[in-house]
């Protein structure tokens, strides 16, 4: 099962809550889970193929000339070197 807040469609509203914008229910913390099958991958440097987790939560991301550290959690909507990993897809 995935969380809604690792979910393409998931809006956070504040700090406690957000939209699961797909259904337009409310989610508390976006901890609630998500079926497999519904998981739509969030743009956000885990799912990238140029991420490589090295710390808690921390990364190197090799997508550019230099490498850079990266936060897991941080979004990459607008990332011009994105690429959706296969295993994000496959969560």
């Amino acid at each position: 099962m995935c969380k809604y807040r690792d979910c393409d469609f998931y809006i956070p509203i504040d700090v406690v809550k957000g939209i699961d914008h797909a259904h337009g229910d409310v989610v508390v913390m976006g901890d609630d889970e998500i079926d497999d099958a519904e998981f739509v991958p969030a743009h956000k440097c885990k799912f990238c193929s140029h991420y490589q987790a090295s710390e808690k939560n921390m990364g190197i991301c090799s997508g550019f000339e230099t490498e850079y550290w990266a936060f897991a959690e941080n979004g990459a909507c607008n990332c011009e070197a994105f690429e959706m990993a296969a295993e994000a897809i496959k969560a």
